[in-house]
């Protein structure tokens, strides 16, 4: 325990500001002197009042930390003044907790564990032995009563006579019964020990195993469920000292092999069937009938499954639900159980399909699959319930029904089935096809579909022109051709049918059969008057789809029926185009064979783009080659003077810029926009492109049409590299004297956000200061400041810019001198951070109120301080950080509903602390690391004082009324533009609702 020996009030005033609650584990002040160890300023505080059962973050209690840490004088101060010794610090929401402990194993876990349970587990026995007398004295519920038993249980187990003798001498002794649930001492033993030793010595003094509880349970029903021991000898040996294997509860007529069963105790349920239990054993409740296999199915222990399986379990039993074992493995999809359970002579049909039916609905196609394996029978209202189901494009479920549909007689029995149907809106019977089609559901149709290509589809004669058509256009996505087969046959193909085209691009079943690459379907369709000229809503016909889906010989067959291989679509585009956009490994046949039929590899679309431009775009260096060898134009330009070579340095394409340089295409040529091909890899964060460029000569100080050299928009893009941020910077002539607007540094602060962001601004300032020396770079950063902060604050509600809390740290050492310019930064920095985030540990915000700590106090008209912004956006770590240095915690209004809870447990924890009274004495115990910072004194010289003195010294006259600003613009600026709006005084509005807190100008002088 540390010595208390008291120093002076500031520290005292400081440490009590600091560890109010800002701390990781949002410990109070009792929590912090407990971690401590320092028993005198815990005994100061509790004798002041101050609540003995507060709960920190961890949820944990003083007390429990003591526990802990086996503090026994913190400990016995703590009960003395009322501590709940069995306060848990994730309290239960069970309204019987007796109950539930009795049905639930305990796997060990603290999560939820008390002092008292934390105590017990500790290796020394007094601080235990304290604990057991003091909740002995006191007036405990059932469910304490449990704990202190499973103590006493697990002192016994491990011969802990002191503590025993604690227990004996307030009258509890091994003979003792759980007051409420009649439990008596040898089943807790059960439950706790691991191995039987400590079950043999209370039997052997006289405990008796066939005595049962209050619900009915024997030991060897606890031991089998719950008990730790995990070779099953205190199951055997309960067995051998005459426990009775087929002892039913009261609840659930359960025996102890059920028991075993529902604990998932493989080991225990082995002893229990090797000793004779009956393997079919049954749970009996109102209407419940379950058998133990049941029981293990819902699970889902595969080895379960199998062990009743061979000790002769029967699967061929319904429950309650008219459900075999199956039916629960399959609702909580238990893939391998269901396979066991077919394995093992279970009946697919049992249940007359009930289990099929249920994983029709629940969409589990391995299941569905199993039991079509072992010979399931799929009936029609099947078929019902699989299109109710299917919620894919794939309709595989669909499918593997209608391909195993049982021909037989309808089983009208199937009542399932039958309700379904009506569900559905279906008649259930035939499957006739006009029926169906009436519908206005397109399940209906892809129905439809499925069962004419399977042959089940009936009155396919008295199908009507479009509702035909659209089904010749589901079966052509589908790629089911014998349906196609199916309904040209049916003859009488009019020009409504071969007209008929579908969302989203107004293709015909042509169309579709092309984007498959389905050639059989396509000479179906064309030999019964489909045209290959067609075209779709974008212009597009047969060989433009078909030369997309990347197939040579289709296209070759479809170029030898319809001769124009240059149709345009509606954007210019040849199918050239579309074979070199192809989403598969483009084939230079295919291009041969496009060219060889007449299309022009010089050809460019609306937008004036060539093939060569697309083949650029998706890094295809042999089709550039190709395409070259072809004559296309290198320098070619799109609509906004776009060469080949900009857009492969877009897309960082490598071996197509080296390509495309070999042939000569041009390093500096201006698009429209005066971008460079190194603007564009530059801005779009194209590392190897841009390396490339510049080692092939490119100019990187060329400018765009905004002034902008490559440098400029590699930063601001904020998609490249540090270290090629670096070559950039070897490589460009940098004005380290230009305007605010396009300044380096300024362009750095505001660049969109990404995890380079912060490393790019500290090089960009190092190689500042590298070059013009730091006295000289610190004077032109500070004049930058009082208009970039507020920027960066504007900047930050761009989706794009993100928090800006990354780069305001190297920033910091740049404040101007002047008091009222860097106090309004700070106020800037502190906002952009409350109301964007990043700060998650609140180091930034500890930082910037050292810096400036009359921010703490600061407050705006309409609820509108720093505090109250703490809360609208949920900032938990910075309102704490407020309250720790000094924020009186009552005037705070919460207004966000995301965090209520956890800011009201933090304002109502800090409204009591602030009440509490002052401790008159002293000590050095703040200076011990729960400050600003760990390991610096709070209260050292250096801290900033929080005083409204220091304050009005500092800012003379009341404080301003906070004015509307204009609503912000969304969207990403660059950076003179966002200065050109600002005026010059962007500084005035960059606050979401209010100006300055403090008056002066933000220019003033330094």
């Amino acid at each position: 325990m540390a010595a208390s020996i008291w120093s002076n009030q500031e520290e005292i005033d400081a440490f009590w500001r600091a560890s109010v609650c800002d701390n990781p584990s949002g410990d109070s002040v009792l929590h912090l002197a407990v971690r401590k160890e320092d028993t005198e300023l815990a005994g100061h505080l509790l004798n002041a009042g101050y609540p003995v059962d507060s709960f920190n973050d961890d949820g944990k209690t003083p007390l429990y930390l003591a526990a802990e840490l086996g503090l026994v004088s913190i400990s016995s101060l703590m009960l003395l003044h009322g501590a709940d010794i069995f306060a848990h610090n994730s309290p239960s929401n069970d309204e019987d907790q007796g109950v539930n402990r009795d049905s639930t194993s305990n796997d060990g876990d603290n999560s939820s564990s008390s002092p008292f349970e934390v105590a017990m587990d500790k290796n020394t026995e007094e601080l235990p032995i304290s604990f057991i007398k003091h909740a002995l004295s006191t007036r405990f519920d059932p469910s304490q009563e449990y704990t202190l038993l499973q103590a006493m249980a697990r002192a016994f187990i491990s011969e802990k006579q002191d503590v025993l003798e604690a227990f004996r001498h307030s009258g509890w002794d091994i003979d003792r019964n759980h007051s409420s649930y009649r439990r008596p001492f040898l089943h807790y033993v059960c439950e706790e020990a691991e191995q039987v030793d400590s079950v043999k010595r209370l039997i052997d003094s006289g405990a008796d195993v066939t005595k049962l509880d209050m619900a009915g349970c024997s030991a060897l029903h606890i031991a089998s469920q719950i008990g730790r021991c995990l070779d099953g000898s205190v199951v055997k040996y309960l067995i051998d000292a005459g426990a009775k294997i087929n002892t039913k509860d009261r609840y659930w007529r359960a025996t102890p092999l059920i028991a075993a069963v529902q604990g998932k105790r493989l080991v225990n349920a082995r002893a229990l069937l090797e000793a004779g239990s009956d393997p079919n054993a049954m749970v009996k409740r109102g209407e419940t009938r379950r058998t133990v296999l049941h029981l293990a199915a819902q699970d889902g222990i595969t080895e379960m499954v199998q062990l009743l399986l061979d000790w002769g379990a029967d699967p061929n039993v319904l429950d309650e639900l008219n459900g075999s074992p199956a039916r629960w493995a399959i609702r909580n999809n238990h893939i391998e159980a269901v396979r066991i359970l077919l394995e093992g002579k279970l009946d697919p049909n049992f249940d007359k399909g009930h289990s099929m039916q249920m994983a029709i609905e629940m969409q589990r196609l391995e299941i569905v699959e199993l039991f079509i394996k072992h010979g399931a029978a799929v009936e029609r209202s099947m078929i019902h319930v699989a299109r109710s189901s299917n919620k894919d494009s794939s309709m595989r479920l669909l499918e593997m029904c209608i391909q195993n549909l049982a021909l037989s007689d309808e089983d009208t029995s199937n009542r399932d089935g039958a309700d379904q149907d009506v569900k559905v809106g279906l008649r259930l019977g035939k499957f006739d096809i006009p029926g169906r089609m009436r519908s206005d559901m397109s399940d209906d149709y892809r129905v439809c579909a499925l069962l004419i290509e399977h042959g089940h589809g009936e009155n396919l004669a008295s199908l009507r022109d479009v509702p035909r058509g659209l089904l010749i256009c589901i079966c052509a996505g589908h790629g089911f051709n014998k349906a196609v087969t199916r309904l040209l046959e049916l003859g009488n193909i009019n020009k409504t049918i071969r007209s008929y085209r579908v969302r989203p691009f107004g293709w015909t079943a042509l169309h579709v059969a092309a984007y498959k690459g389905n050639m059989a379907l396509i000479n179906d369709l064309s030999s019964n008057g489909w045209d290959l000229a067609d075209e779709d809503d974008l212009g597009r016909t047969t060989i433009h789809l078909a030369a997309y889906h990347g197939s040579s010989e289709l296209v070759q067959r479809l170029l030898a029926l319809y001769s124009n291989a240059e149709h345009r679509d509606r954007d210019g585009q040849t199918p050239l185009h579309y074979a070199v956009s192809s989403d598969r490994q483009v084939d230079i046949c295919l291009l041969e064979c496009l060219v060889a039929a007449g299309c022009n590899v010089s050809k460019a679309c609306v937008s004036g783009e060539t093939v060569l431009h697309k083949a650029a775009r998706f890094d295809l260096v042999d089709v550039v080659a190709w395409l070259l060898v072809k004559g296309s134009n290198v320098s070619a330009k799109d609509a906004f003077s776009n060469t080949p070579l900009h857009i492969a340095a877009s897309f960082n394409a490598v071996p197509v810029i080296e390509k495309l340089l070999s042939h000569g295409a041009q390093l500096n040529t201006p698009a429209i926009d005066g971008r460079t091909p190194l603007h564009c890899a530059s801005q779009a964060g194209a590392d190897n492109a841009v390396i490339a460029l510049l080692d092939a000569g490119a100019d990187p100080n060329k400018i765009d049409s905004r002034g902008h050299t490559v440098l400029a928009t590699a930063i601001y893009g904020g998609e490249c590299k540090p270290s090629t941020i670096d070559t950039l910077l070897d490589h460009t002539e940098v004005d380290w004297n230009a305007p605010r607007a396009r300044h380096l540094v300024f362009i750095a602060a505001l660049a969109a956000k990404s995890p380079n962001r912060a490393p790019v601004l500290e090089g960009v300032i190092q190689t500042l200061c590298t070059n013009l020396g730091e006295k000289k770079a610190s004077r032109i950063i500070k004049r930058l400041m009082p208009e970039m902060v507020p920027e960066i604050l504007v900047s930050a509600d761009d989706s794009d810019r993100g928090s800006p809390a990354d780069v305001i740290p190297s920033l910091l050492d740049f404040l101007p001198e002047n008091k009222e310019t860097r106090h309004l930064l700070l106020f800037h920095m502190l906002i952009s951070i409350i109301k964007h985030g990043g700060d998650d540990g609140g180091d930034l915000t500890r930082r910037l109120l050292r810096l400036d700590d009359s921010n703490v106090s600061q407050m705006i008209p309409e609820d509108w301080g720093f505090q109250s912004l703490c809360c609208r956006y949920g900032r938990l770590v910075q309102l704490r950080v407020f309250l720790g240095r000094g924020l009186n915690p009552r005037v705070l209004r919460v207004t966000n509903t995301r965090n209520l809870l956890a800011l009201r447990q933090i304002i109502t924890r800090n409204t009591i602390n602030s009440q509490t009274p002052q401790i008159s004495q002293r000590s050095t115990f703040a200076t011990q690391g729960y400050g600003d910072d760990a390991g610096d004194p709070v209260g050292s010289k250096d801290r900033v004082p929080n005083s409204q003195a220091t304050h009005e010294a500092e800012h003379p006259g009341p404080t301003p009324s906070a004015g509307k600003s204009k609503q912000n613009a969304t969207g990403s600026k660059s950076p003179e533009d966002a200065s050109a709006e600002s005026g010059g005084s962007r500084s005035k509005d960059a606050v979401e609702k209010g100006k300055s807190p403090t008056a002066g100008s933000i220019g003033g002088k330094e």
